[in-house]
């Protein structure tokens, strides 16, 4: 099964429901760096998301993590 990553609108973390701004999801490789972009370690391999809500805050952390994804009718 695929997951169309532009039509996630919402997901459940830990229980919770959070609103996603359409278009914002994205899979990455989970990293911590420095202000210049310089990673603080070797890489760890492990896939995290990343999206954004409708007022704007950023959330990030590793993909297992979220339960549910709801996605929109386009």
């Amino acid at each position: 099964m695929s997951i169309p990553a532009q039509r996630v609108s919402r997901v459940v973390i830990a229980g919770e429901w959070y609103e996603v701004d359409l278009g914002s999801f994205e899979v990455v490789e989970m990293e911590f760096t420095e202000e210049d972009g310089t990673p603080t370690h070797d890489p760890i391999d492990v896939k995290a998301y990343r999206f954004s809500t409708p007022n704007r805050d950023d959330y990030y952390g590793p993909l297992s993590a979220i339960d549910l994804f709801k996605l929109v009718s386009m």
